[in-house]
């Protein structure tokens, strides 16, 4: 029985760790020296234009911008020192205002931890919220967020929606525990 589960769970651990390694660099991206860009700015500017209907996501008039924005709001990011309200990097998140990114507060993510980790648990929080609000925007987010997280050290956000990551985790602890029982 072990050994079956052992057989059942393998390539669901791979295939989950694949897609999180491939979700570490973008290669489509180059960078241009004569049009400077902030990805954050660029993912902010991308979840406006499609909290205010101006990018039409593919997906039922439903509300989801308001239900998006609760979840943003309501999470959690690290902070100086502490797990703070993501507000401290969100402006504004609203069907009408669109969406407000602080990006400044994440400009040295390169060389302070503590905003390297702000940015990543940004990243983290946005596909969440996706993932569960409006799950059809997420092949239109990955792009930005790929591109956003490789300029943040050490970052384990998974741009196709966390849930994935949830999946893999929740593989190895099933395994675990068979193992034991």
């Amino acid at each position: 029985m072990k050994i079956a589960v052992l057989l059942l769970l393998v390539p669901l651990c791979a295939s989950q760790h694949a897609e999180h390694a491939a979700a570490v660099t973008d290669d489509t991206w180059e960078w241009d020296p004569e049009k400077p860009d902030e990805p954050f700015d660029t993912a902010s500017q991308a979840l406006s234009s499609w909290l205010t209907d101006k990018v039409v996501i593919p997906r039922k008039k439903d509300g989801w911008q308001n239900n998006f924005c609760l979840c943003v709001m309501n999470g959690n990011i690290a902070s100086w020192y502490q797990m703070a309200s993501s507000m401290y990097v969100v402006d504004t998140c609203s069907h009408t205002e669109g969406f407000v990114l602080r990006s400044g507060h994440m400009q040295d993510r390169h060389v302070h931890p503590l905003q390297g980790m702000m940015a990543c648990d940004t990243l983290k929080l946005v596909s969440y919220c996706l993932s569960h609000e409006a799950p059809e925007a997420l092949p239109m987010w990955k792009p930005m967020c790929d591109h956003a997280h490789y300029t943040v050290p050490a970052c384990d956000a998974v741009c196709s929606g966390s849930m994935q990551l949830t999946m893999g985790l929740l593989a190895l602890l099933t395994m675990f525990f068979q193992l034991l029982g």
